[in-house]
Formats: C-alpha cells, structure tokens, sequence
C-alpha cells in the first residue's frame, strides 16, 4: 500500500495536522475533504495522511510492525481506533435545560450562547429544541410565539428568533432616544 509513488506533476496541498491530542474523525473528515480534490489513489491517501502526524501520532505510526496495515480504509480505522479516547464526546440535551437567560442579557447574545451549546447535543429534534428554549428565556415576546406556533424546523426558529432580536434591539435604540429626550428638556 505504501509502495505507490506520487506522480511528478502533482503539488502537494496544504494538509491538516495532527498531534494526537484531538479528536481523529476531525483530522480524517478534515484530510478527506482536502484529498476528495484531488482524486488521488488509496495508496497515494494513505501516504500523504501518515505525513500529517506529528507527535504522539507520528510516535504511534512509526511504531507499527511494516506490514501490519493493508489499506487505507484499515489505516484510518487503526488510526481512529487508537486515538478514540480523545474524541469529542456529543452532550446530552438536558445539559441545555441548565442554560437561562441572564436578567440583562439580550435576546440576541443569549441566542449566541444557546446556538453554541446545542452544536454540542447529537440528534437534538426541533421540538426539543423549542422546549427547551422557552424554558431558558425570560419572559417576552419570543418565548409566547415559540408556545403559541412552534417553528416547524431550525431554519424558522432562527428567523422567528431574528425579528425578535431586531425587535429587541430597535425597541433599546427607541429606550436611549426617549431617554436622551426626557434628559434634554428637564434640562432646559
């Protein structure tokens, strides 16, 4: 497998590396997407992909018996396997029920921190999803339509969630004003 050459007129891309100190379906998926351009061989992969670790990896690679591995698909499958306890495990979503929208915190940067967290739950359904936001707002505007019309997909959440971050933003932009103006003639 390690035998076959590189052709002379291919240029090497730049490649991920890896250290052995994050998760490998990363490096793989990573590898795989740059390598699907150029439409190289298993064998051709597979020796580029040894030339990406580095480290502990690289320790790991050079410390395979020759021979002991027959293919790509085998050496990616040996490479997850042994780097597995570093990968990135998906998180339940009752972790997200823990999230809760600060007293002053606005709808806008709590979305933020709501859309980060749910990346981390694997398989997380809109119904969920919408659940588990309404408990976390504050009472308003956007948690009575989520109860009142659930979004029937993350795409219209994320637009329903939209106008009322504009809302919220448009109504303190309104809030400074009306101040500044109670401001100016108590002063005159």
């Amino acid at each position: 497998m390690l035998s076959e050459v590189v052709g002379p007129n291919f240029r090497l891309p730049d490649l991920p590396r890896y250290d052995g100190t994050k998760d490998p379906r990363d490096h793989i998926t990573t590898f795989g997407m740059v390598m699907n351009l150029y439409r190289q061989t298993d064998s051709i992969n597979a020796r580029l992909f040894v030339t990406t670790l580095t480290g502990k990896a690289q320790e790991w690679f050079t410390g395979l018996p020759n021979g002991t591995v027959g293919s790509y698909e085998q050496l990616l499958h040996r490479f997850a396997y042994h780097f597995a306890s570093k990968q990135k495990s998906k998180r339940s979503a009752i972790h997200l029920f823990a999230i809760r929208q600060g007293r002053e915190e606005s709808l806008k940067d709590f979305m933020g921190r709501f859309n980060n967290e749910t990346l981390e739950v694997q398989d997380l359904r809109i119904d969920m999803m919408t659940s588990i936001l309404i408990h976390g707002l504050k009472k308003g505007p956007l948690a009575s339509a989520l109860a009142r019309d659930p979004p029937g997909n993350v795409e219209q959440l994320t637009l329903l969630a939209h106008k009322y971050i504009n809302e919220e933003e448009m109504n303190t932009i309104k809030d400074r004003e009306w101040e500044g103006d109670r401001e100016r003639s108590r002063n005159r």
